[in-house]
């Protein structure tokens, strides 16, 4: 799935604390001899297990103190060992007891360094306390010693991607261990990190390992990323269909029918097929596909909370889709269901959306309104600027001036982190000097280079609406500048594409 703003740690949280029962009792080899005391004592802490999964957590949390203090546990094998203390972590964990948790893992790792779940569930809460190395390190030692793909969220790989942006050799390390063990996004590529990791590897001279990593990207937008960028010409050929970005968006459409086949329900497959169909410009299959889903969030007053996230995002793109299409009206109101649709879950995407919706539809006080609910939300410094910048381009329409500084504000404390929303701030204000300065900064750092390049290929777009007007304008203006041309033609090219953007 493509990077999502608002992303919380209380919902990775939320996450790390739930397969109690891969731990312990599962991990016992059920083929080898076990003595009956150790079978006995397995059988207890398979109960305590049970015990949380019902609810009980402070019930079950007893219980491992008690079986913790048991001299029966230093019997037991090593793996054996290791695996109890982590499932009384997740226990703690589920209690709220954040600090034990650490410790018990810290524990379950010292008996068995390579318990790749522990490792695994430790990076979780070494990213809540800030500690983004420490978390980045045990996710690349759980990547090498699980027997799998890694067991971790998307959220935390964005989470931690995000956090290590300025430290390019810890970036390309976690990424290339997660690429290593064969990591996806719920079944799916997670395309957009290899591009990332592919830049990373050209910029480390690791131009060998290149090819194996363009091998697993086969997403439109991504290829218009790389076919962009001069770096990766020595990789792509002009005339491959592979990496034709056109022939890749009906390629990627036609797996995702299989896998959505394969796995029915609403997933991040059905997700990814939505946005495909979205790309390749066919917003009718986006509209018919969610039909019943409209339908069915119309009538209901919340999604069942193991589907929320997905049933947001498929009626985000759903609203999406109706814009482009023209019908506005009923954009709005497919949006205004996301929200309600995604209680539970992450509903800071789809408030954003529809704030920037109501102000393209130059409906100022109704997109303030929507901005309001999301003050308090904890967001990434990309959260925080997009929020920013549409408080901003709501403010020019109300004539604001103070909230206009105050988004301002904001603005300039994370122009670094999010460089896109200052420039497209620079342009709402109609700073043309200062916001072309910003482009052609982006153009000349490594990593900053494919997401400008992207947005200034000549792509599809939806009609223009009065409140977005004025911007589109000034950015077609920019564009133009024979400044920002020669910028683009030292590391890229522009070209013409007929699919949407993200």
């Amino acid at each position: 799935m493509t990077c999502r703003t608002g992303i919380a740690l209380a919902l990775m949280l939320s996450l790390c604390a739930a397969p109690l029962a891969a731990t312990a009792a599962a991990s016992v080899d059920a083929t080898a001899p076990v003595p009956e005391g150790d079978r006995a004592f397995y059988m207890e802490v398979g109960e305590a297990i049970q015990q949380a999964e019902r609810g009980d957590t402070l019930g079950a949390s007893i219980v491992f103190e008690r079986l913790l203090a048991d001299p029966r546990l230093a019997s037991l094998a090593v793996d054996g060992r290791s695996h109890v203390w982590a499932s009384a972590a997740m226990v703690a964990a589920e209690q709220k007891d954040f600090a034990l948790a650490t410790q018990r893992l810290q524990q379950a790792l010292a008996i068995n360094p390579h318990n790749a779940y522990a490792r695994l569930r430790l990076a979780w809460f070494q990213l809540h306390a800030q500690q983004t190395v420490a978390a980045a390190d045990s996710v690349i030692l759980g990547a090498a010693d699980s027997e799998d793909s890694p067991d971790i969220t998307t959220e935390m790989v964005w989470q931690l991607d995000t956090g290590l942006k300025d430290l390019p050799e810890k970036r390309l390390a976690l990424l290339q261990a997660l690429f290593d063990s064969h990591w996806k996004n719920d079944g799916v590529e997670p395309v957009e990190l290899w591009v990332i990791l592919a830049t990373l590897q050209v910029e480390a001279g690791h131009g060998d390992k290149v090819p194996a990593t363009l091998e697993r990207i086969d997403a439109p937008i991504a290829l218009v990323r790389l076919r962009s960028d001069k770096r990766f010409d020595p990789y792509l050929q002009p005339d491959d269909t592979r990496y034709e970005p056109v022939a890749a968006a009906r390629r990627q459409i036609d797996r995702l029918r299989v896998e959505t086949m394969l796995r029915p329900g609403l997933n991040e497959t059905a997700v990814e097929l939505a946005t495909a169909l979205m790309i390749a410009g066919d917003l009718g299959d986006v509209v018919g596909m969610t039909d019943q889903i409209a339908a069915a969030a119309n009538a209901a007053t919340q999604a069942p909370q193991e589907q929320a996230f997905a049933i947001g995002w498929m009626l985000d793109t759903r609203s999406r889709a109706l814009r482009r299409l023209g019908q506005n009206d009923r954009a709005v109101a497919n949006q205004l269901i996301a929200v309600r649709m995604a209680e539970g879950s992450d509903t800071v995407s789809q408030k954003l959306n529809l704030a920037a919706l109501y102000m393209s539809l130059h409906r100022p006080m109704m997109a303030r309104e929507v901005l309001r609910e999301t003050d308090d939300a904890n967001l990434s410094a990309y959260g925080v600027s997009s929020h920013a910048l549409v408080s901003l381009m709501t403010a020019r329409q109300l004539k604001d001036d103070t909230a206009a500084q105050r988004a301002w504000t904001v603005l300039e404390a994370n122009r670094t982190e999010a460089p896109g929303q200052y420039r497209d701030a620079l342009l709402t204000d109609n700073r043309m000097d200062e916001a072309a300065q910003v482009v052609i900064a982006q153009l000349a750092d490594p990593l900053e280079r494919g997401q400008i390049l992207l947005e200034l290929q000549d792509m599809r777009e939806g009609p223009v609406l009065e409140g977005e007007r004025d911007y589109h304008e000034r950015w077609e203006q920019m564009e133009k500048r024979a400044d920002v041309q020669a910028a683009v033609a030292k590391v890229g090219r522009i070209a013409t594409y007929p699919l949407f953007s993200y």
